[in-house]
């Protein structure tokens, strides 16, 4: 026996028929959608209940603190804001001094041939002296040496290159270190 089911309705009617079916399906999806919608906005309800007498407790404490931060402790306060603000100076002024890691890169970005850098030592500018950078490292030969030595002299980040003259004493193999005077 043949399980195929023969459909006698007229084309007109088997389309009328599915637009009905599909009519009726999205209603009964609209209506869940629309029951889903209501029942996430009545389960938010407790959330907004919390949340609003949390706030009002909040205030009122907030309230409560600074009526004792206005009497009590007014002084303490008035220090603590002191030092925040001598703090707050330092970092500005911390903000205007050029970082380590650009000035590092920028004398690591010298053309150094024949030369092997060994330690970089930067010690910052303070108040009336400018910064440093003390380059240690092994020279192949003298005139390497003196190369490298004019290249961090000529440096845009550097007002001198100090190399002391004992450091010319052998002809291979130099050991040295170059101070350099940043410029400010």
């Amino acid at each position: 026996m043949d399980n195929e089911l023969t459909n006698l309705l007229p084309p007109e009617r088997q389309s009328a028929l599915s637009r009905e079916y599909l009519l009726r399906l999205g209603v009964v999806v609209a209506v869940m959608i629309t029951a889903l919608t209501f029942a996430a906005a009545l389960l938010l309800v407790p959330t907004y209940i919390f949340l609003s007498q949390n706030s009002s407790a909040k205030t009122i404490r907030l309230a409560r603190i600074e009526s004792v931060l206005s009497s009590a402790e007014e002084k303490a306060l008035s220090e603590q804001l002191a030092a925040l603000a001598r703090d707050a100076s330092v970092l500005i002024a911390l903000g205007e001094v050029p970082s380590a890691s650009v000035i590092l890169r920028t004398a690591l970005a010298v053309p150094h041939p024949g030369i092997a850098l060994s330690g970089l030592a930067y010690t910052p500018a303070e108040s009336k002296t400018p910064g440093t950078l003390a380059i240690t490292g092994i020279a192949t030969t003298r005139d390497a040496l003196r190369t490298y030595q004019l290249a961090m002299q000529s440096a845009s980040f550097a007002a001198a290159a100090n190399l002391p003259v004992s450091a010319y004493a052998k002809d291979t193999n130099i050991t040295f270190t170059i101070t350099v005077t940043l410029t400010p």
